[in-house]
């Protein structure tokens, strides 16, 4: 796993791109413009010093809904050098945005707030909605976890029927479909949205995931087979148990109850992946 080796920025002030940092003290000026949110690989720790700079520029709702669709990004570029390489990508957001995403179930909805850093925010609210959307719900742990679990088992049982068939590229669509999703449950595991799989294992790390079981997930992208991905499942499975959940013990049940969750008519599951 990479070291993290970039500083990241607590106030513009800090932002060493004097191109950037000028840029967003024009931003702040603007009566519209409430609050500023680095997110990505700058807010992270684990960009290049060449990475574009990612960030949520929070403005009013009435600015927001003015927007054409084509302006809810701001690129911009160093075209000092050829090729240009990309610096600026910011998008404008609103308390209408935080509204729609407070409900998604969607790990990529929550996880950009968990370690977004707020770098200007005049109101104060900003902080408070990034706070309200990293935060895991610990209420629809056991749901969200049998979802992760079912996901990967299905993918499992999938590639084990192409492999006896011989259907083998097939079977090895559903060998990496099962490691993706053992990384959604491993994170589900430590009660932790899933980041962007850009930088799984940088992720991982910082959580700390054991050197035992990075090396499990190693073996199996490296050599993705039955065997493999059926030890990364045997593990993850084993990781449940010992957390005191016994409905690995029952697939059928589970995998009903992912489909028909108490009190709710069926649903889609979070993904089919």
């Amino acid at each position: 796993m990479t070291n993290i080796s970039i500083d990241v920025p607590t106030s513009i002030n800090e932002i060493d791109n004097v191109q950037v940092r000028e840029r967003l003290e024009l931003l702040i000026e603007e009566p519209h413009v409430l609050g500023i949110m680095l997110w990505g690989s700058r807010a992270t720790g684990f960009a290049l010093p060449n990475t574009d700079w990612d960030a949520l520029i929070y403005v009013t709702d009435d600015y927001y809904n003015s927007l054409e669709l084509n302006d809810t990004i701001w690129l911009e570029f160093d075209e000092s050098i050829e090729p240009k390489r990309l610096v600026i990508d910011f998008s404008p957001i609103s308390d209408a945005w935080f509204e729609q995403q407070i409900d998604s179930p969607l790990d990529i909805d929550h996880f950009p707030y968990v370690e977004g850093v707020v770098i200007h925010d005049s109101s104060g609210k900003l902080e408070e909605w990034r706070k309200k959307l990293a935060e895991y719900p610990e209420d629809q742990h056991l749901e969200r976890l049998k979802n992760k679990y079912v996901l990967m088992q299905g993918a499992v049982g999938a590639a084990h029927i192409d492999t006896k068939r011989e259907f083998h590229y097939d079977a090895k669509v559903n060998l990496y479909r099962a490691i993706v999703a053992g990384v959604n449950l491993w994170f589900t595991i430590k009660k932790s949205w899933t980041p962007p799989l850009k930088w799984w294992s940088m992720h991982a790390k910082k959580i700390g995931m054991s050197d035992e079981t990075f090396k499990v997930f190693c073996d199996a992208l490296d050599n993705p087979s039955m065997t493999t991905v059926g030890t990364l499942y045997k593990q993850l499975r084993q990781l449940i148990l010992d957390d005191g959940y016994e409905f690995p013990n029952d697939p059928i049940t589970t995998f009903l109850e992912t489909i028909h969750p108490d009190g709710r008519p069926g649903q889609i599951r979070h993904s089919y992946m």
